[in-house]
């Protein structure tokens, strides 16, 4: 060792070539090699000569110009994927979209196949501190911690739709030491992509989305964004061991803590980024000393000092980066240098930052001490080309998805007045700064550095040795006008002989002032879902109506509801009505059309003289939303008070109804007929086929006759089959008829099933038949079930029956039983407690809650309670 620094001695004082003091942004062979070992010192012996950059902007742009084209710039915010792709981790605040390692799809929901799709996203080689957002498509999502599934992890509030949720994601940070089970028992027996136990992902950082089909909220797989919090990071500002103070020490990772500070980041860097003992990115091997504690904890604790950004105060220069295996390590830290407008040099193998303003002059001279026997060279302004009057730049926003965002032009109406009224802006990319706010302090401080144009090559005597670049010096100049005016360090360089040659450059540490009057106005632009808005409901209005009978009688109260007419896109109008009193549903139906009048006379059977509230929605052709309109109150018409025009308008529809029953008695009792004489089905357009067992002998007939037939074509299809068992002589006959039709066209199906039986002796017949049927059609659905019975002798007949069905009027869905019989009776172990007959019925006795009566009369005859007039008597 003391042979070496005997040889450095020598070399710095002996060689053919000056010995130079190296910045970071020259020293390629240093930094780009990471050298582990001493190649960049044997370098600064041999006499590489390099500086730190006339300015920031000039550092900006020179360092952008020799950054390897290896990524795009800014966040990655589409998925990669493959398994050539580079590692790569987050430092500091930052967000990517990660890399694509497995995916795929299970389950059945409502008889949807594949209905859960899962991917696999691993988000980082390393380990990171947590999950700080996600982003789904251009929104960005809530995860609801505190309601975490089981298998698929947390659920996502804005897919969560009608009670049900839609999206999932878990999140492994890299501490997990073993496969993911969920993953496991859904895809571990995929025949072609097993996911096994060994799928761990040891230190790698990773997602899991679980989204279930939903045509509504998925037209494909989502695109997803994850901000990540920073990996651990060294901090030697808490390390007691090297002046700091804090628990952290450089060879036990498990003290280091998360950190979004731009020089702690670029520190860990330059030191090297390892997983346990394994190497990852950036340097290898360098010692500490090779970056001076005091030196880089000035720089750390300038990022946190509290800058007033116009919302308050926060740290000066925050920031993060998404590392990739692929980027030269001096890429990326010329991105982090960027973001804190920091100056980097290599001195002698030992690296150096200055951050923000210049320090204190650390030499001061005069004019005397310049060594005038040595040339010196001056330049008051740059060139036409290396003039700047405007800065221009982009960050990534995190506000706008972390896409690169313009931030607002530095402008500044003086300086082009004085560059000949031109304006001569340049612009920036701060990769590394996702803050708009210290993206504005920034480029001011870059617009007022550029225009300290004096730069001086002078050579200073020998006790200017200990001088480096990014030390300010102060120089106080007869000749040029300076009373201890500051300068910048550039450059350094050693000539043969013991003096020193160094090129400086004006500084104003005003340059870097700032206030919140500064900050020049922004928008964020909105990121997120471009929904339609929901239509409300316009001209709702609801009325109290009646409904009438054929005569013109008040039949039944309703409500009527309208609308507004013209509207675009409108379908069909969804009402619903409820009790005032109670709340409940009584009314709830989409089927009215939107078309002129603009109005509907809902159909359901409402109480009479009854408060109901009513709200109705628009239902239009496509999927936009629509809303409600407010519930309001509507008071029905007093109709129908009168028991009789109730009892006589319900009695009219039940005899409609035993009509329709005994005509379909009559057509049975003629296709019996019909059937003998085989004219029932032949000629009919199908496929008919007829057996028929038969036998005759005199007077005497016994037959049984089968028919089958079938149709079909573009719009009907049918089945049919018909079926008699018949005997008879001469004027006595019986017979049985089956008939079985199943018929559908493009807007109705029908199926129905009829047995029917005859009996005749002269002129004495006896007739039932027993129907099912089932009818759905553009108007409803029906289903009926009946029984109807008939007998008579010449001179007349009588019929009796019953049915039983569910009917759709006005688009509601009723149901009824009605029996006609001349006595009607409830048969209780023997008892007849329950009998109507002849228009009256009997009770033995009954309980009541409430009757609604007309006229209350005694059975003695002489109490008379008349409630429609109030009036009571009482007679002897």
């Amino acid at each position: 060792m003391t042979r070496f620094l005997l040889y450095t001695l020598a070399a710095f004082l002996g060689a053919a070539t000056a010995a130079h003091a190296a910045p970071l942004l020259g020293a390629i062979g240093a930094v780009a090699g990471w050298i582990g070992s001493l190649g960049a010192v044997g370098q600064a012996i041999i006499g590489i000569g390099l500086s730190v950059g006339a300015s920031l902007l000039q550092k900006a742009i020179t360092g952008k110009q020799q950054k390897a084209d290896t990524r795009d710039p800014g966040v990655n915010l589409s998925i990669r994927m493959g398994d050539n792709q580079p590692l790569s981790f987050i430092a500091g605040d930052y967000a990517t979209a990660g890399r694509r390692k497995y995916a795929g799809t299970w389950g059945e929901v409502d008889g949807t196949p594949n209905a859960y799709f899962v991917d696999v996203i691993e988000l980082s080689s390393l380990p990171q501190s947590g999950l700080n957002g996600v982003w789904v498509d251009d929104q960005k999502v809530t995860l609801l911690t505190g309601e975490a599934h089981g298998e698929f992890g947390f659920p996502v509030a804005e897919y969560r739709s009608g009670g049900a949720d839609y999206m999932w994601v878990k999140f492994y940070n890299g501490s997990q030491t073993s496969a993911d089970g969920y993953l496991i028992d859904r895809f571990g027996g995929n025949a072609d992509r097993p996911f096994t136990s060994a799928m761990i992902g040891r230190g790698v950082t990773y997602a899991i989305v679980t989204c279930r089909y939903d045509s509504d909220l998925f037209s494909s797989a989502p695109s997803m964004l994850f901000e990540l919090g920073s990996i651990p990071l060294y901090d030697p500002r808490k390390d007691s061991s090297v002046g700091g103070s804090g628990a952290h020490r450089w060879d036990n990772p498990a003290t280091w803590e998360p950190s979004n500070n731009l020089p702690v980041i670029t520190y860990n860097v330059i030191r090297g980024v390892y997983y346990g003992n394994q190497w990852i990115y950036g340097g290898q091997n360098l010692s500490a000393y090779r970056l001076p504690a005091a030196n880089w904890m000035a720089a750390m604790n300038e990022a946190d000092a509290l800058v007033d950004d116009g919302a308050g105060p926060v740290p000066a220069f925050r920031g993060g980066y998404e590392f990739r295996g692929d980027e030269r390590p001096l890429d990326a830290i010329e991105d982090l240098r960027l973001a804190c407008n920091a100056r980097l040099a290599e001195v002698g193998g030992v690296f150096k930052v200055s951050v923000g303003a210049p320090g204190s002059a650390v030499y001061a001279f005069s004019d005397d001490d310049v060594v005038i026997t040595k040339g010196q060279s001056f330049s008051p302004h740059g060139s036409l080309d290396d003039t700047v009057n405007a800065v221009e730049a982009t960050y990534p926003e995190p506000a706008e998805k972390w896409t690169m965002k313009d931030a607002p032009a530095r402008y500044d109406s003086a300086l082009e007045v004085l560059d000949g009224n031109r304006r001569l802006p340049q612009g920036v990319s701060f990769e590394a700064c996702p803050y708009g706010g210290q993206v504005q302090r920034l480029m001011l401080a870059m617009l007022n550095d550029a225009r300290r144009f004096r730069t001086h090559q002078i050579c200073l005597p020998p006790d200017a040795w200990p001088m480096e670049p990014n030390d300010v010096v102060s120089w106080t100049s007869v000749r040029n006008g300076y009373d201890n005016k500051k300068f910048l360090i550039v450059a350094v360089a050693a000539p043969m002989s013991a003096n020193v040659v160094v090129s400086l450059k004006e500084i104003d540490p005003a340059d870097y002032d700032w206030s919140a009057a500064d900050a020049l106005p922004t928008a964020v632009g909105w990121i997120g879902k471009i929904g339609v808005p929901a239509q409300v409901m316009t001209g709702w209005t609801v009325q109290p109506a009646t409904l009438y009978d054929a005569s013109g009688a008040a039949w039944r109260p309703t409500i009527r509801v309208s609308w507004a007419g013209g509207l675009e896109d409108v379908e069909r109008v969804w009402v619903q009505v409820r009790l005032a009193a109670s709340g409940d549903v009584v009314f709830d139906s989409d089927s009215s059309r939107y078309a002129s009048p603009y109005y509907s006379l809902l159909q359901p059977v409402f109480q009479p003289n009854t408060e109901y509230e009513v709200r109705g929605r628009y239902v239009p052709v496509s999927t936009r939303p629509t809303e409600w309109s407010a519930w309001l109150s509507v008071t029905t018409p007093n109709v129908l008070a009168d028991l009789d025009v109730t009892l006589e308008t319900v009695g009219e529809d039940v005899r409609k109804r035993f009509e329709e029953l005994q005509a379909d008695l009559n057509r049975s009792i003629r296709r019996s007929s019909e059937l003998a004489i085989a004219l029932s089905l032949q000629g009919s357009v199908g496929l008919l086929d007829r057996q028929v067992l038969r036998q005759q002998s005199g007077e005497a007939l016994a037959q049984i006759i089968e028919e089958k037939l079938v149709r079909a074509s573009e719009d009907e299809a049918l089945a049919q089959t018909l079926e008699l068992v018949g005997a008879e002589i001469v004027d006595v006959s019986a017979s049985v008829v089956e008939e079985r039709q199943a018929r559908v066209t493009a807007d109705e199906a029908i199926a129905q099933q009829t047995s029917s039986v005859t009996a005749l002796l002269n002129e004495n017949f006896a007739a039932g038949q027993v129907k099912f049927a089932a009818t759905a059609n553009q108007s409803g659905v029906n289903a009926r079930f009946s029984v109807l019975l008939r007998a008579g002798t010449g001179s007349g007949y009588h019929e009796s029956g019953l049915y039983l069905e569910i009917y759709t009027e006005g688009g509601v869905q009723r149901s009824r039983f009605a029996v006609n019989a001349d006595q009607f009776v409830v048969l209780n172990n023997g008892q007849r407690p329950f009998l109507f007959e002849g228009g009256v019925l009997k009770l033995n006795a009954s309980h009541i809650g409430t009757i609604v009566a007309g006229l209350l009369l005694g059975s003695s005859g002489k109490t008379r309670l008349d409630l429609d007039n109030d009036y009571l008597s009482v007679s002897d």
